[in-house]
């Protein structure tokens, strides 16, 4: 496998191998799989506007989002890695997509994004119901940085709090019951996170709710952009193809 990053597309290439003729070798078949247009993407917030309070989904699925708690892309919109990002204040300000509940039940998911940030508190986004097994929170959990379903915890080494630019993702992959321990995998710039600490109720079936609306930036102090969400679960290549593509405008300084 290898990947292939055009100008302001993602692509994923993967060798296929395809039966030839009676005697023949198998013949090897390129097949393209463009990220930014997956079916499997479900929302894509990249959360560059300037004016206004109203965040555009750059899916097919147009989950449009509201700022709310004060937040404004007026004040809020700041330089990002690349062109424009919005800066959450820490409290209980964020991004709300009313009326979409993430990716329910069992399912598998990815969710991917671009932060910075000095802090080690606040939600990167979240959806669910307020049970046991039945939250989906990617953000800060015991000060590291990792998922949460509502009891059991998976978090990254310390390291992304350093006010530099990190692409972070979470990955659940399809399983009949997935778990923390054998089901999820947490990715930083690029690469499989080295995890810190998993939690005692870890076997915990993810079984997430469809009670509450998504929601970007809880009590999240710092920079976020280009946050995805696909409702399959991303290859090790797919995520590395996330985090190499090129950045979309001028860079910015740091």
């Amino acid at each position: 496998m290898r990947l292939k990053v055009g100008l302001g597309v993602v692509c994923f290439v993967a060798t296929l191998l395809v039966a030839g003729a009676e005697g023949a070798p198998p013949a090897a078949v390129t097949q393209a799989i463009n990220l930014d247009s997956d079916p499997h993407l479900v929302g894509w917030w990249k959360l560059g506007e300037t004016a206004g309070q109203t965040a555009a989904d750059s899916s097919a699925q147009k989950h449009d989002g509201t700022l709310e708690g004060g937040l404004s892309f007026d004040t809020h919109s700041v330089a990002g890695r690349s062109g424009r990002a919005l800066k959450f204040n820490g409290g209980e300000s964020s991004l709300r997509i009313a009326g979409f509940k993430g990716i329910a039940g069992t399912r598998p998911r990815t969710v991917a994004a671009w932060i910075k940030t000095a802090s080690a508190s606040g939600e990167i986004v979240s959806w669910g119901r307020n049970e046991h097994g039945q939250m989906w929170i990617f953000g800060h959990t015991r000060g590291g940085l990792g998922v949460t379903p509502g009891g059991g915890y998976l978090y990254m080494k310390p390291g992304h709090a350093d006010n530099a630019w990190h692409h972070v993702a979470a990955v659940v992959r399809d399983a009949a019951l997935p778990n923390l321990h054998d089901d999820v995998k947490l990715y930083k710039d690029g690469e499989p996170a080295e995890i810190d600490d998993i939690g005692l109720l870890d076997l915990w079936p993810i079984e997430t709710g469809q009670m509450l609306d998504v929601r970007i930036g809880q009590r999240w102090a710092g920079l976020i952009s280009d946050l995805r969400i696909y409702d399959r679960g991303l290859s090790d290549e797919e995520i590395k193809a996330l985090f190499s593509a090129p950045c979309r405008g001028p860079a910015a300084k740091p």
